[in-house]
């Protein structure tokens, strides 16, 4: 099958045909899980396309992400390969999430924990997001190859802010000339795990503003994809591209749903600073959830569909609507013990609830394992060729 590239132009252009769009989800050092569907995806297309060097940001218009989502979409935004980004959390996990910033008090007590400023040095996290994009800036048209949205939240404000590159955006030139990296540390800037991140932020009228932000995870924006949705259509952001279930069409991953049941009678009783360690977790199940809803209640599926929860289960009967607003397929994995098990892993239930952490860098090489067994399941089908380039 025939392959032509489309420059960042072309790809941002609303008037260049359908649309493909990426969507990666936060949760830390689960970020690798994700990898590697995403390394299933690249050998698929590059096998259907005849292209062995083949990158994704070839074949996808828009990325975007939320915290370590954020992270892999910049990266693959730049032109890297998938192999190149698993590298980089196989070498970068410990040195992020190896060294608590008082390592004297035990990783398990969360509650005392919460008293700190910070519970990982961020220096070694913006350090290694420099060392990764440089100097590039969100505006650089050279060195971007497809539209790009990072979520994070304003702090001061309360307010997810989306940043995205298409120049027709009302904030674009405002924001254009900040640093790939300050962009990705600010999405990742987990409340209790990384003091928030200030950036460099401007008016519509070019005046300089003090901010502070945090991680984009505590929003709904966790699992980015309604959200990427409303980037590529409302006029505000730029894009302005026509919906439609013939016209775009949205790949979603997850970086595993791991929920941990806890003894109802702790949570009770449990004092105020116990709850900080939780509230990351809070705001992700919400986020998963109430973004499967809208997928399967709005769009057209070309995946499995996830089970949600005893309430709504599927949803994959749904004839509400006549016309679906867009194509997608949605890929997690539930980090329990039983679907762990099914996918060929014996874990123990410490083991379990380890890997469900979002900060446990030892558990990098497991997780890797888990998210490529699991993408065994997508497959050409997951990719409609409806939407080929």
């Amino acid at each position: 099958m025939p392959f032509q590239v489309k420059n960042l132009q072309q790809k941002l252009d609303a008037d260049s045909g359908v649309k493909r769009i990426l969507a990666l989800d936060g949760g830390g050092v689960r970020g690798i899980l994700t990898l590697g569907f995403l390394e299933k995806i690249e050998t698929l297309l590059r096998k259907r396309y005849d292209k062995p060097d083949l990158v994704l940001s070839d074949y996808y218009d828009l990325m975007g992400g939320t915290s370590t989502g954020a992270i892999m979409a910049t990266g693959l935004a730049l032109g890297m390969e998938v192999k190149q980004i698993i590298q980089l959390y196989l070498d970068l996990g410990e040195v992020i999430f190896g060294k608590r910033s008082y390592s004297i008090i035990p990783r398990d007590w969360t509650g005392f924990r919460a008293i700190f400023k910070e519970n990982y040095n961020s220096e070694n996290l913006e350090k290694q997001l420099q060392s990764t994009f440089g100097e590039i800036v969100f505006g650089d048209t050279q060195a971007i190859k497809c539209g790009l949205a990072i979520n994070t939240k304003r702090a001061d404000t309360y307010s997810l802010w989306t940043f995205a590159n298409h120049p027709d955006g009302v904030y674009y030139k405002a924001n254009k000339d900040i640093k790939l990296w300050e962009l990705c540390r600010a999405s990742s800037a987990a409340p209790y795990y990384f003091k928030p991140k200030q950036l460099p932020i401007k008016t519509r009228t070019g005046k300089a503003v003090k901010s502070g932000f945090v991680d984009g995870g505590v929003s709904l924006a966790n699992n980015p994809v309604f959200q990427l949705f409303l980037t590529a259509t409302v006029p505000s952001f730029g894009f302005n591209w026509v919906s439609g279930e013939d016209k775009l069409f949205m790949t979603s991953l997850g970086t595993g749903n791991g929920l941990l049941i806890e003894d109802p009678e702790n949570l009770v009783n449990s004092r105020a600073v116990a709850w900080a360690s939780k509230l990351p977790n809070l705001f992700m199940i919400d986020a998963l959830e109430m973004n499967q809803i809208v997928l399967q209640y709005f769009g057209k599926n070309h995946g499995p569909a996830d089970f949600i929860d005893n309430q709504f289960g599927k949803l994959e009967e749904l004839k509400f609507l006549k016309e679906k607003l867009f194509s997608f397929t949605r890929h997690n994995v539930r980090l329990t013990q039983d679907a762990l098990s099914a996918l060929g892993f014996k874990f123990d239930l410490n083991k379990v609830r380890s890997i469900a952490e979002m900060d446990h860098y030892e558990n990098i090489p497991d997780l890797l394992a888990i998210g490529r067994k699991a993408s065994e399941q997508f497959t050409e089908t997951n990719l409609p060729t409806s939407f080929d380039l």
